[in-house]
Formats: C-alpha cells, structure tokens, sequence
C-alpha cells in the first residue's frame, strides 16, 4: 500500500485539478495521521473549501475520493466544509477543531 503522505497529496492534486480556486485545504486526520492506524483503516479528510458546498458538490468530492479508494484500495472518509462554516457550531465541532489543530496538511 501507498504510505499516507503519497494518498494524501494525490487526493489534493485531484481535488486542486477538479475544484480549482475553490480549495482551500485537504487535512488528513485520524488514527492515519496521529498513530495506532492498522492494516484496514481508513483514511479520514477533512477537505476545507472557500465556498460552502451544496450536496452535488459534496457527492462530487464524494466520488473523487472513492477514485483514491480504487487505485490504492483503502477507504476514505470524508467531511467538507466551507471556510465560512469553520466560525459556526458546525465547525467547532472537537473533530474538525482536532484535524485543524493536529492533523497533516498536504
């Protein structure tokens, strides 16, 4: 298998060639970026754009991370916000505060 830094910048360049100036940040979080990950986990994201998303965004980002499952057959997990909703309750959230925090940018 690929080792996470390899999987984490494809998804960023994949994400940069399909959404362009709208990403922000493609954070790696998770047992995968701080330790005790094992042979079957998954990798989570969190995928910061400038712009909030509406859900076909969401489903296209979606389907573009299951893209990065194929080829290094692991399993993505993947939370969007938009920039503007990291002041909210939504992305104050301990999980999306901890990627922020602790989590390996691409």
């Amino acid at each position: 298998m690929a080792d996470k830094y390899q999987i984490l910048n494809e998804l960023k360049s994949l994400l940069a060639l399909k959404l362009g100036d709208n990403l922000k940040e493609v954070i790696l979080f998770g047992s995968q970026a701080y330790g005790g990950a094992h042979e079957y986990s998954d990798f989570d994201f969190l995928v910061i754009l400038k712009e909030i998303p509406d859900w076909t965004l969401k489903r296209k980002i979606s389907e573009y991370c299951y893209e990065i499952d194929l080829k290094y057959e692991v399993f993505t997990d993947v939370h969007i916000l938009g920039e503007d909703e990291l002041n909210t309750l939504r992305g104050k959230q301990p999980i999306f505060q901890t990627a922020i925090q602790k989590g390996i940018y691409a």
